[in-house]
């Protein structure tokens, strides 16, 4: 049984447009990982249903698409209701509000950096747009560091799938994506307990530390 090869294969006589409502929709209304469609995209390009510069295109497209609309959402809501749906969907993915707390903080300092970053992050790159929207990031800027992100992304999953497709016919897209989905979670949980072990190691700032510890 394979879901996703069987989406694929129902947008594959729509072309472009199939695959850019697809990536757009995924955007919007989150119901399958994103990686998991660009994989099975990438396998129907190996299998010949498109060639691999108009799947990249349309996914890209269509995924940019869907962050200009969580970006118009969270400007038109205003801060206090967008900030709600953010912690919202947060919690309806997991993602913990402290963790959600830091990239909004993090947005604040470095628009452009972690607008770029947030689109490589799973759940997060979800969440990045509504963010950008709710504190006013300038709109040129988030356009230029998410398209590049987005693109980046949606190359490195789409290519994963091609690679597949060549290496063995038929291959599996729903199985590939759960293969993967395993993958990116130690991956993520190896990057926290990095990022765990150096907070503890860097010494504390001289500012938290008991007066007489201060004086030389």
């Amino acid at each position: 049984m394979d879901p996703l090869g069987s989406l694929v294969a129902w947008a594959a006589p729509l072309g472009f447009a199939g695959l850019f409502a697809a990536a757009a929709s995924e955007r919007l209304v989150p119901i399958m990982p994103s990686y998991g469609l660009l994989v099975a995209v990438g396998i129907g390009a190996g299998d010949g249903l498109w060639p691999v510069p108009l799947a990249l295109s349309a996914v890209a497209s269509g995924g940019v698409a869907g962050c200009l609309a969580s970006y118009g959402l969270a400007a038109a809501l205003g801060e206090a209701r967008a900030l709600a749906l953010l912690h919202r969907g947060a919690r309806l993915a997991g993602l913990p509000a402290a963790r959600l707390d830091r990239w909004v903080q993090g947005y604040r300092r470095q628009q452009g950096a972690i607008a770029f970053a947030a689109q490589l992050v799973p759940t997060i790159r979800l969440l990045a747009p509504l963010i950008a929207g709710l504190l006013g990031h300038g709109f040129r800027a988030f356009l230029l560091a998410t398209t590049a992100g987005v693109i980046v992304w949606s190359a490195f999953f789409v290519g994963l799938g091609y690679l597949a497709a060549q290496r063995s016919a038929g291959a599996n897209a729903s199985l590939l994506a759960l293969q993967l989905l395993l993958i990116l979670l130690v991956a993520e949980g190896a990057a926290l307990l990095l990022a765990w072990r150096l907070r503890r190691r860097r010494p504390p700032h001289p500012a938290l530390l008991p007066l007489e510890d201060r004086i030389p």
